[in-house]
């Protein structure tokens, strides 16, 4: 096989690896969807574990589309995107803030305050990288 050939074949692999990762993301975003009208608990687990799966899959496509594209198959981690997540997670939670305010209902206010929570769970995990992506960089 030549270089040309090659080239054409990483080049259609990676074309439709990409339609399938958007593919997964939709599939994510109507799972999500139909998790929040869900009542039945049994149907609810098997959409987690389609999410899961679902996240799953998008991680290993990533990982493909990043090793045909040249970039390093290991993580690269930046200190420049560590903190720009950070500032994303401090957004959503100063954001689910203001919707507490404005929710007037009990179980909205304590549902909301509960991803903030969660929100707040995330920036110290991402800080807790950002000191490990630093340290290992000396």
């Amino acid at each position: 096989m030549d270089i040309d050939s090659s080239m054409n074949r990483k080049q259609d692999l990676y074309t439709l690896l990409k339609s399938q990762h958007e593919a997964e993301v939709k599939e994510m975003n109507h799972y999500m969807t139909v998790l929040s009208r869900m009542n039945n608990g049994i149907i609810k687990n098997y959409v987690h574990k389609l999410l899961d799966d679902g996240l799953r899959h998008i991680e290993y496509i990533s990982t493909l589309m990043s090793s045909i594209e040249g970039a390093s198959s290991s993580l690269n981690l930046t200190k420049q995107g560590i903190v720009k997540s950070i500032d994303e997670e401090k957004e959503s939670r100063d954001l689910l803030l203001k919707c507490v305010s404005l929710a007037d209902d009990v179980e909205t206010k304590s549902l909301l305050k509960s991803i903030i929570v969660d929100e707040e769970h995330h920036i110290k995990i991402l800080e807790h990288i950002e000191e490990l992506v630093s340290s290992s960089g000396k």
